[in-house]
């Protein structure tokens, strides 16, 4: 089909390809996300993409390669993310008797250590907490809420000779 507008070509492809890249993705989403994107780099380059044979078809590999970038950033970041608690269990340099809070500490979650750590460590209030992390105020005081409960919960359980 020949397009004379971007406009004309989002009118006819945008719902199927969300809907065909929603499997792709896993997720309607990052599906609608990625070819929104793709639609706009569509938009910005129309006096030479409007020559191609199938700009649909461009749409569709634009946003295909963003979805497979995105899955790729987060496998990144999910190796990093295990290598740096691997590599940080219990600091190097860290005296004996320090090991049993890094241990608590490594089971915890991550957005609750990350919360404990720049509240209690850093001293940031639940506010700037928030702003770092990306969530809301009120996520910050649960994610610090939850984390002290259940640091409380294993000193209790280690203090009764149970391992946590």
């Amino acid at each position: 089909m020949r397009y004379v507008r971007p406009e004309d070509v989002f009118e006819h492809e945008y719902a199927r390809l969300v809907k065909t890249l929603t499997i792709v993705a896993g997720d309607r989403e990052e599906a609608s996300d990625a070819v929104q994107e793709a639609f706009v780099r569509l938009v910005i380059g129309w006096d030479r993409l409007a020559t191609y044979e199938d700009p649909a078809g461009w749409v569709r590999r634009v946003a295909l390669n963003r979805i497979r970038d995105h899955h790729r950033s987060i496998g990144r970041q999910a190796r990093l993310l295990l290598r740096i608690e691997e590599q940080y269990r219990v600091p190097r340099g860290t005296p004996a008797s320090d090991e049993g809070i890094w241990e608590r500490l490594g089971r915890l979650p991550l957005k609750q250590r990350t919360a404990l750590a720049l509240h209690y460590v850093d001293k940031l209030t639940a506010r700037e907490v928030a702003d770092v992390m990306h969530v809301s105020e009120g996520t910050v005081r649960q994610h610090l809420h939850r984390a002290r409960q259940a640091l409380k919960e294993s000193y209790e359980l280690s203090s009764q000779g149970i391992t946590p």
